[in-house]
């Protein structure tokens, strides 16, 4: 994330990590393990699990499996974000704390000063369709 988030000049970057790491890394929105790692990385990168590597593979053996990942550098993020550091704040303060509410996660970070009333117009003004798309 760090040679991400300073812009070094690479086209990718691969890695082996934990396999539920690299899971989490490249899983899309609806799954439990989808969460800030999964919205970090697919913001910078494309995820792709190149091979598992099973726990037999090292000496000693750990207890976990592992997963070669190649993270290639998108072109252009595929969102436009005016404030990419304020919207990771969101994104941690979002998954944080699993069992609340996003109004109550939002409300509660320390990384935020929000009040909970700007929070709730938020939610409400994101919730609701544009006038355009409103059904009469």
């Amino acid at each position: 994330m760090g040679l991400f988030e300073s812009n070094v000049p690479i086209d990718n970057i691969t890695v082996m990590v934990q396999k539920e790491v690299a899971d989490r890394m490249q899983v899309g929105p609806g799954s439990k393990d989808y969460g800030a790692l999964s919205l970090a990385v697919q913001y910078y990168a494309e995820p792709y699990i190149v091979a598992n590597v099973p726990p037999n593979c090292f000496i000693p053996r750990p207890g976990v499996g592992s997963a070669v990942i190649r993270l290639t550098r998108h072109q252009e993020p595929p969102v436009d974000v005016k404030d990419a550091k304020l919207m990771f704040r969101l994104i941690r303060a979002s998954f944080n704390q699993r069992r609340k509410t996003l109004l109550n996660g939002l409300a509660n970070s320390p990384e935020l000063s929000f009040s909970k009333e700007q929070i709730t117009s938020a939610i409400e003004k994101w919730a609701s369709p544009p006038v355009s798309e409103a059904r009469p």
